[in-house]
């Protein structure tokens, strides 16, 4: 019975999470793809361990639904070790972030406040993902929400990017505008939509979604005030810049 109820849960998941895991591919395109060979080590340490975790995450359902459970469960193994690459490699990148000249302060500073919030909630997921492997419907969900707390930055830059060539330099849209429609296109739809399919199917509000959908709301709508508040940029310059 556990390895029919595993077969029947999320048997296209990995269909659907192809879709992130290419967005995310060619939206950091003209920022890291494009420039692979110029990159310094700590790019290519967040870019290669982000996208190994991407993979990892689409390969998890097919192997419950095509392989014998113990693949499944040795792959976990090592994604454990590759989520803890994302948050520290990340953690290495933000340093450069917050010192870096030619970045207004909504960019350097908010952005910095909405990255720590997004590790924290990616870490969130992995570690009760975890906890719950043996509850394989909230096990799932939780794993599912990881792609939603990395999405974002690769989606607005898949917009804002290609719009600053097309206008020359001057966009219609400032970059959070464009992180906001994103945040709506990407994160707030798609979830509110998986949460009313639990509803609907169960009569039930799984955790994992609700406490995505609610962290991602915050940190997107705290990137502009937090980018502007002086005790905040005094941390970012005290402590996350004394990272480098």
């Amino acid at each position: 019975m556990a390895t029919q109820a595993r077969i029947n849960v999320f048997p296209k998941a990995h269909f659907w999470l192809l879709i992130p895991f290419v967005l995310t591919i060619v939206g950091f395109y003209l920022s890291y793809w494009s420039k692979f060979t110029d990159a310094p080590w700590r790019q290519h340490m967040h870019g290669i361990s982000a996208i190994a975790w991407y993979i990892l995450v689409v390969m998890q359902p097919w192997l419950i639904h095509n392989k014998p459970v113990i693949f499944h469960k040795r792959l976990g193994i090592i994604g454990v070790f590759l989520s803890g690459a994302v948050v520290f490699s990340a953690l290495q990148v933000m340093p450069h972030q917050v010192v870096n000249e030619f970045l207004p302060d909504v960019l350097k500073y908010g952005f910095s406040f909405a990255d720590l919030c997004a590790l924290a909630g990616f870490s969130i997921c992995v570690i009760a993902g975890v906890w719950n492997a043996k509850y394989i419907n909230v096990h799932a969900r939780w794993l599912i929400s990881t792609v939603f707390w990395i999405l974002l930055p690769a989606t607005a830059r898949l917009v804002y990017f290609p719009l600053l060539n097309i206008y020359e330099g001057n966009p219609p849209i400032t970059y959070l505008q464009t992180v906001y429609l994103c945040f709506i296109i990407t994160v707030l739809l798609p979830l509110l939509y998986l949460i009313w399919l639990d509803y609907k199917k169960e009569k039930k509000v799984y955790t994992p979604y609700l406490f995505t959908l609610i962290g991602i709301t915050f940190y997107t709508l705290a990137i502009a005030p937090m980018g502007n508040w002086q005790w905040w940029i005094d941390i970012c310059h005290n402590i996350i810049g004394r990272g480098l």
